[in-house]
């Protein structure tokens, strides 16, 4: 009886060790997983140091066509309307830009793209006007950052005129270029130019030419001695008996020597000699108005005289000469004397009402009539 009972507390007693070893794993078993839980919800929401650098990402795309043509033998920028909205491009910034700034009224005429001061980044020059084919105002822009003003060009041309055309150009063997403007009158008698150059984010003003004075002739831009060097050129065309145009040049910065060359702009494109009287009194006195004027020397002029001595006579005194840079020399030529070979002319204005003029002496000598003495007379 003993021995049965000692048996079934020895059984009761193994029963409840395993109980209890079950329930203990069970808890250990808990514990794991509960430990395992919380270190990964203290993971996820550690913040992030700020050491720690962020890099976002965007996705790659084909680039998008040209927003801009550009010529490839010019630097003029023609501008596309018609963009693809995916994204912003440069060229939609620019064209943003310069609704902002363009002027009231105004159209945009022209861009052109360069390297003006030659720092690896183009600006552009951007030409607006009221009506085509005119420009009334020039802006200079650069992309720094987004799009700003460089400057403003100042039309240095005092008189009434036309801006008719804006270039950049290469005016010499350097790199420099510059900013090239053309202008007219309103008919086209008057050609002019301004140049000007970007230094220290500044547009200045190299040089202009423009016939502000008479409204009349040809300031251009031309390589006269072909060395790679453009040259100011004026052209001052008259309608005197020759149909003389003087030229002067000098280098397009007004640096330099000023030089010039008469041209025959008649039929023979040369000196002809008159065969009547009046006329060469008429000739030698334009060729007297050229010559002071410009400082020239016309070697035509010798050929009309037969003086023993150059006149002393201020010319400009009694013939009024004003109307030589537009319609001419206005002269009353009268012949007060003809004796077979010799006459005698007096030459007035033909604006003056006076008797105070020149008197000439002509004397014809192998087939031509020359000039052997010139006076003052106020008595006729």
């Amino acid at each position: 009886m003993n021995n049965v009972r000692g048996e079934f507390f020895e059984i009761n007693f193994i029963k409840q060790n395993r109980i209890l070893f079950l329930i203990l794993l069970f808890s250990l078993l808990l514990n794991g997983c509960s430990e395992k839980h919380t270190n990964e919800k203290q993971q996820v929401a550690e913040p992030i140091k700020p050491s720690t650098q962020v890099i976002e990402q965007k996705a790659v795309t084909e680039p998008e066509p040209a927003a801009q043509e550009q010529d490839r033998n010019s630097n003029i920028v023609t501008p596309i309307n018609k963009r693809s909205s995916a994204r912003a491009t440069d060229s939609d910034t620019l064209d943003q830009f310069i609704k902002k700034i363009q002027p009231k009224d105004e159209h945009l005429q022209k861009i052109l793209k360069e390297d003006l001061d030659r720092d690896g980044k183009p600006e552009y020059v951007l030409a607006f006007g009221l009506e085509k084919e005119e420009i009334d105002s020039i802006f200079v822009i650069r992309e720094d950052a987004g799009y700003h003003i460089i400057d403003k060009l100042e039309d240095p041309v005092m008189v009434v005129h036309l801006n008719k055309d804006v270039k950049i150009m290469k005016l010499d063997q350097t790199e420099q270029k510059f900013i090239v403007v053309y202008s007219t009158s309103e008919v086209d008698d008057a050609k002019g130019l301004s140049i000007f150059a970007l230094d220290d984010n500044q547009i200045n003003n190299v040089n202009y030419n423009y016939p502000e004075a008479t409204g009349q002739g040809s300031r251009k831009l031309e390589d006269i001695n072909k060395d790679g060097v453009f040259e100011d050129v004026s052209y001052y065309r008259f309608q005197d008996t020759q149909q003389h145009t003087i030229m002067t040049y000098q280098k397009f910065d007004r640096t330099g020597p000023e030089k010039s060359k008469v041209l025959y702009e008649n039929k023979n494109k040369k000196f002809v000699y008159p065969t009547i009287p009046k006329d060469i009194i008429q000739n030698y006195l334009e060729d007297h108005y050229l010559m002071n004027r410009f400082l020239i020397h016309l070697p035509e002029m010798a050929e009309f005289t037969a003086l023993s001595a150059s006149p002393k006579n201020n010319f400009e005194d009694i013939i009024d000469f004003s109307a030589m840079d537009y319609t001419g020399l206005e002269l009353d030529i009268k012949e007060i004397a003809n004796e077979g070979n010799q006459k005698t002319f007096l030459v007035r204005s033909n604006s003056e009402e006076t008797n105070e003029g020149l008197v000439f002496t002509l004397e014809k000598q192998s087939g031509k009539w020359k000039i052997m003495n010139i006076e003052i007379n106020d008595k006729l």
